[in-house]
């Protein structure tokens, strides 16, 4: 009987921890409320606000530190329920952009392990960097865009369907 607790615990614990985790443990398909819960420095958005690719921003946060820089971060919400979020800052200047990107590589390898994409260029005289990262069913992107704009997304993985022959 001890056995079947044990075993049953272990199922429940398990299945919770496979959901797909966002930023911060948040998970995918959260609901504004449970994000707001769960993050409590995450204030309402302009109510207004355009839907983008990401989905409509009902939650941000306007300064959150990381790696040395405020970045602003947007919780993008389809039918209310986090599809992701998107760290951003404008640095003042390319290098300064490269320095942040560089650093946040640095923290993203230290916790997701080697990279999936490098589309960056191995050339020093640009700044331009583009960067994936998969990690239990989330994909992160680091971009430099703009030479300036450094973004961090974090999104759940889609599901392919098999090919069936």
């Amino acid at each position: 009987m001890k056995n079947i607790l044990v075993c049953t615990a272990l199922l429940l614990s398990s299945a919770g921890a496979s959901a797909q985790a966002l930023w911060r443990g948040v998970p995918a398909g959260a609901t504004p409320a449970e994000v707001s819960a769960l993050i409590p420095e995450a204030v309402p958005a302009v109510a207004d606000a355009p839907a983008t690719e990401d989905g409509r921003v009902l939650l941000r946060i306007p300064a959150y530190e990381l790696v040395g820089a405020d970045f602003a971060v947007a919780f993008g919400f389809e039918q209310d329920r986090l599809q992701s979020t998107v760290l951003q800052t404008q640095a003042a200047s390319p290098r300064e952009a490269q320095a942040i990107a560089q650093r946040l590589t640095a923290s993203l390898k230290a916790r997701y392990g080697l990279e999936i994409s490098t589309k960056s260029r191995q050339d020093r005289s640009t700044t331009h960097i583009d960067r994936k990262w998969s990690f239990r069913r989330t994909s992160v992107h680091l971009e430099v865009l703009d030479d300036a704009v450094v973004r961090l997304r974090y999104r759940p993985e889609t599901v392919r369907a098999t090919n069936q022959l």
